[in-house]
């Protein structure tokens, strides 16, 4: 599909939260009227800012005592089939078309495309079930991958879950450190540090953690990109 040129991602992401004045508004609605390209760009922001907006809604509730826990291996079924659902409609014609070839004209003799699957794991709560759940869910995404199958992880932590990458804090820095040697990529919240920091909190990262973007910022822009995003 070819991108519509008229418009901009920044118009785009202004006309869907609301902040175009009425003229640009119908301008918008006329041309998305005539451009079905336009239209798919809109729908597509449009889910990409509810689903962020629900992840950062629904932050995992502390388990209490006198509670039973959830089990490892039905938590991670769960938040597997959460962020299936959630991606499915943003991200799977694109991944057909880049990743498959779905639609394009190949010929007899061209080679077999490899298979990418991109996932994005989101931490925000500090309980330790909740952290080793997402440090053995990117494990085991690697150990699943196929022949041919290409799986790149990246896990975000921001809020209370910025405990995860604080080097002073986590108990998980061998099993970071593990994961970071099979190239999964941790980012820490820059607005969470932030925040931390006002508050006079020295905060020390797990070393090669990337703290150059929010969480907002890095969930949106990779659902964007087609990447599979479950929140933890």
């Amino acid at each position: 599909m070819k991108k519509d040129e008229h418009f901009s991602e920044e118009q785009l992401n202004a006309f869907v939260d609301g902040e175009l004045d009425p003229e640009e508004k119908s301008r918008f609605y006329n041309e998305a009227g005539r451009s079905p390209d336009l239209d798919h760009r809109l729908c597509q922001q449009r889910k990409v800012k509810e689903l962020v907006k629900h992840a950062y809604e629904n932050v995992p509730e502390p388990i209490r005592p006198g509670r039973t826990p959830l089990s490892r291996g039905r938590f991670l079924g769960r938040a597997l089939v959460a962020g299936v659902l959630m991606v499915i409609g943003l991200a799977g014609g694109m991944l057909a078309q880049n990743y498959f070839g779905f639609g394009q004209d190949t010929g007899s003799t061209a080679a077999p495309v490899a298979r990418i699957n991109n996932y994005l794991l989101h931490v925000t709560g500090d309980e330790a079930e909740h952290m080793l759940a997402a440090l053995d869910h990117a494990r085991q995404l690697l150990d699943s991958a196929e022949a041919g199958e290409v799986v790149q992880v990246e896990i975000i932590a921001n809020e209370r879950g910025l405990d995860l990458v604080r080097s002073d804090i986590t108990p998980f820095g061998r099993e970071i450190s593990a994961l970071q040697d099979r190239d999964v990529v941790f980012y820490a919240c820059s607005r969470s540090i932030e925040r931390l920091e006002e508050s006079g909190v020295d905060v020390r990262l797990v070393p090669h953690t990337n703290a150059d973007y929010t969480a907002l910022d890095r969930v949106v822009t990779r659902m964007q990109d087609g990447w599979k995003y479950e929140k933890i």
